[in-house]
C-alpha cells in the first residue's frame, strides 16, 4: 500500500487507452467511466420505471434548454402545481445507451443522498415514453465558477467584491463544506473543478456533476460504485490526483483524493489555471505523478503551504481532510491583515537597514523606519500571535537598532533594546558587555579624576599643614635676628635640616589626605621641595662665607622663584606672593636692616593668599559634621565623608 501510494507500480500505467484518448481530446474535460452492467440496483430501477411507462410528470412544462453537456442536456421547466421553475436534466439524443442511463441515475442518487446547502437538491427521477430517465432538480440561476475566475468584472459587478482573492477563497470554503459533508456520508466526488461549481445570482455555491461519485466507506447499498472496484482512469486530467491517474488503483482512493482536487482548485484561484500542464489528455495524465507545484512570487505563505500540503504526491502526506483545508483558508482570511502588516513592516525594516549602513546615518530616518517597523510587526503579532515572519522581523529590527545604538556609543538605549530580545545573539551580548565595561571604567576614571581635582578633598588638613609651615617660615628669621651679622655656621644648616624633618614628619602625618588630590600632592611636594632647597642654599651660602643677613636676603630671591612655580602647581593667586617676594628681595638688598620684617611679611602674605583661595571652600567645615564624626568613629579618614 505504501509503495503504491508513494510511487508508481511498474505494473500500472499512467496512460489512456486508445479508445479513451480518441473520445476525449481536452484535458479540461471529464473522462467518464462506463458503469458496470451488473450494477443491479440501477438496472432494477430502470426496469421499474420502464414498466410503469410513466412519462415526465404532467405538471411539468418544458420551456427550453438551459445548458448542454457532454452527455446530457438541462432544460428549464415549470412545475404547474407549485408554480415554480425547476431544471430537468436529460440524456442528449444520440447517446441514450444503457450505460448513459445508468450513469445519470447514479449521479442523481449521489446528489439526492447529500442534502446539503452546497449540493443541488434532486426532487425526482422520471421516465419518458422512450424509456429515458430525466432528473428533476432545483434550477440554478447563475454561472460556473470557471466563468467568474476569468471575469473579474462580473465578480465586481454582480457581487460588489473588491477583494477578488478573498471572494474566490470564500467560494472554495463552501466547496469544502459540501465535500466534507459527502465524505462524512462515505462518498467521493472525484471531479472537483471550476466547471463543476455553480454560483447562483445571490452568491449561492453548489457542487454539481456527481457522475464520478463512488462510495469509499460505509455499507454497499448497490446504488453507487465502490471505490475499490474502480479500475479505469477517470476524472479531469487537469486536476486528477496521482492515484486517479493509474489503472487499477481504486483501493487507493479515499478522502485524500478529493483533498488533492481541492488543492488544485486553490491552485487555480491563485494562478488562474489548473495545476497539470499539457494540451493533450494523454500527455497531461502522464505528467500527473511528476508535477511540481510552483506558485507565483508573492503568494501568501499560508496559501502556498495549503496548496503543497493538499497536493502532496503521497496521500498520507496530504491534509487530513476537506475540513482542514477549509480551516486553513479561514485562518488565512482572518489573518491576512497580519500578513499585510508584516509585509509593510518588512519594507520599513529594509529601509532601516539601508539607513544604518550609511557613512553618516540620518538619525531622523533611522528613528522613523525603526518605529514604523516595530509598530507594524507588533500589530501583526497582535492580529496573529504565531506569525513567523512578524516575530522574526521584530527580532531583526531590534537587533539592527541595537547594533546601531552600540555603534553610536549609546549603550543605555542598546541595553534597553537588548532586554526586549529573547535569546539575543551572543556577539551582540558580548559587544554590549564590552561597551558597558568600557563605559563603567570611563565613569570610574572620570569620577577619580573629578575627585582628584576637587579642592575640597583634604582641605582642612591642607590648611593646617600650610599654616604650620608658613608659621615656621615666618618666625624663623625673627629668631635669627641676634645672628644676622654673624657668618653662617653648620648650625644654620642643621636648623634648616631640622625644619625639613619637621615638614617631612608633618607631611607623613597627613599623608592620607595629602595624597588624595592633585592640589594636596602639589602642596606637599612644594613645601618639602622648598625646605629641601633651603638646605642646599644654606650650605652653599655657608661655603661662600655669607652672613645670616645676606642669607636671608638671598632666600627672598629663592622664595620668589618658588612662589612663581606655585602659581602653576598650587594656585594662580600665588603670583601676588611671587611679586611680594621679589620686591622684598630688592628692598632688602637696598636696605639690609629691613630683611627680617620684609621676609616675615612676605611669608605671612603667602599664607594669607593661600587662605584667601581655600577659605571659601573650607568655610563651615573647619569642625567635623555629624556625618564626619560618624566616619571618625568607624576608624575611617575624616575626608572620606566627602
Amino acid at each position: 500500500m505504501a509503495q503504491d501510494a508513494r510511487g508508481p507500480d511498474p505494473s500500472q500505467t499512467f496512460d489512456l487507452d486508445q479508445r479513451t484518448a480518441a473520445a476525449w481530446t481536452d484535458p479540461d474535460m471529464t473522462i467518464r467511466r462506463t458503469p458496470p452492467s451488473g450494477l443491479g440496483e440501477a438496472a432494477t430501477v430502470l426496469k421499474e420505471l420502464a414498466a410503469r411507462g410513466t412519462p415526465l410528470p404532467a405538471e411539468l412544462e418544458l420551456l427550453g434548454p438551459l445548458g448542454l453537456g457532454g452527455m446530457g442536456v438541462v432544460q428549464l421547466a415549470r412545475q404547474k402545481t407549485l408554480g415554480r421553475h425547476v431544471a430537468v436534466k436529460s440524456i442528449r439524443p444520440g447517446v441514450a445507451h444503457e450505460s448513459a442511463r445508468r450513469r445519470m441515475l447514479q449521479e442523481a442518487w449521489a446528489a439526492a443522498s447529500l442534502e446539503h446547502p452546497n449540493v443541488v437538491p434532486v426532487y425526482d427521477v422520471a421516465m419518458d415514453e422512450d424509456g429515458l430517465p430525466h432528473v428533476i432538480m432545483r434550477r440554478i440561476q447563475g454561472q460556473t465558477w470557471n466563468t467568474y475566475l476569468h471575469r473579474a468584472d462580473l465578480v465586481r459587478e454582480q457581487f460588489g467584491a473588491r477583494d477578488l482573492l478573498a471572494w474566490h477563497l470564500g467560494v472554495l470554503q463552501q466547496v469544502c463544506h459540501a465535500v466534507s459533508f459527502a465524505h462524512a456520508a462515505g462518498i467521493l466526488h472525484r471531479d472537483l473543478k471550476p466547471d463543476n461549481v455553480m454560483i447562483g445570482a445571490f452568491g449561492e455555491v453548489y457542487v454539481v456533476d456527481w457522475g464520478l461519485a463512488v462510495r469509499f466507506r460505509g455499507e454497499d447499498d448497490g446504488r453507487l460504485p465502490l471505490a475499490r472496484d474502480e479500475h479505469s482512469i477517470v476524472g479531469t486530467p487537469r486536476y486528477m490526483a496521482p492515484e486517479m491517474a493509474r489503472k487499477g488503483q481504486g483501493h487507493l482512493l479515499g478522502a485524500h483524493t478529493d483533498v488533492y482536487l481541492l488543492g488544485g482548485l486553490l491552485y487555480t484561484v491563485i494562478t488562474g489555471f489548473g495545476p497539470h500542464p499539457g494540451e493533450d489528455p494523454r500527455e497531461t495524465v502522464r505528467s500527473v505523478p511528476e508535477v511540481e507545484i510552483k506558485l507565483p512570487p508573492g503568494t501568501p505563505r499560508r496559501l502556498v503551504a495549503l496548496v503543497r500540503q493538499a497536493m502532496a504526491k503521497a496521500p498520507e502526506d496530504r491534509l487530513e481532510s476537506a475540513e482542514a483545508m477549509r480551516l486553513g483558508i479561514q485562518a488565512h482570511l482572518e489573518e491576512r491583515g497580519a500578513e499585510e502588516l508584516a509585509e509593510e513592516a518588512r519594507a520599513q525594516l529594509e529601509a532601516l537597514q539601508q539607513a544604518v549602513l550609511a557613512e553618516e546615518p540620518d538619525e531622523q530616518a533611522v528613528a522613523m523606519h525603526s518605529g514604523a517597523a516595530r509598530f507594524g510587526f507588533a500589530q501583526a503579532l497582535r492580529a496573529w500571535p504565531g506569525h513567523p515572519d512578524a516575530a522574526l522581523g521584530l527580532r531583526e529590527t531590534l537587533i539592527t537598532l541595537c547594533r546601531h545604538e552600540l555603534a553610536r556609543g549609546r549603550t543605555g538605549a542598546a541595553e534597553l533594546l537588548l532586554s526586549e530580545l529573547q535569546d539575543p545573539p551572543e556577539d551582540l551580548v558580548g559587544n554590549l558587555e564590552a561597551f558597558v565595561a568600557a563605559r563603567e571604567a570611563e565613569r570610574q576614571r572620570l569620577q577619580r579624576l573629578e575627585k582628584d581635582l576637587d579642592p575640597r578633598i583634604g582641605q582642612r588638613t591642607r590648611i593646617f599643614v600650610v599654616a604650620l609651615v608658613v608659621a615656621m617660615w615666618a618666625l624663623g628669621p625673627i629668631f635669627n635676628v641676634p645672628e644676622l651679622d654673624q657668618p653662617l655656621t653648620w648650625g644654620n644648616v642643621g636648623r634648616a635640616t631640622g625644619k625639613l624633618l619637621f615638614v617631612l614628619g608633618l607631611v607623613y602625618w597627613a599623608r592620607d589626605s595629602l595624597s588624595r588630590s592633585v592640589l594636596n600632592r602639589n602642596v606637599a611636594f612644594s613645601v618639602v621641595g622648598i625646605q629641601a632647597t633651603m638646605i642646599f642654599a644654606t650650605t652653599g651660602q655657608l661655603l661662600l662665607g655669607m652672613t645670616a643677613r645676606d642669607s636671608n636676603t638671598l632666600d627672598l630671591m629663592l622664595y620668589t622663584g618658588m612662589a612663581a612655580v606655585g602659581t602653576v602647581a598650587v594656585s594662580p593667586v600665588l603670583v601676588i606672593s611671587a611679586v611680594a617676594f621679589g620686591l622684598s628681595f630688592v628692598l632688602s638688598a637696598l636696605y639690609p636692616d629691613l630683611v627680617v620684617p620684609l621676609t616675615t611679611g612676605s611669608v605671612l602674605l603667602l599664607g594669607a593668599s593661600v587662605f584667601a583661595v581655600w577659605y571659601p571652600q573650607a568655610r563651615g567645615r573647619l569642625l567635623p559634621s555629624k556625618e564626619e564624626r560618624a566616619v571618625l568613629k568607624r576608624g575611617e579618614h575624616p575626608d572620606d565623608a566627602l
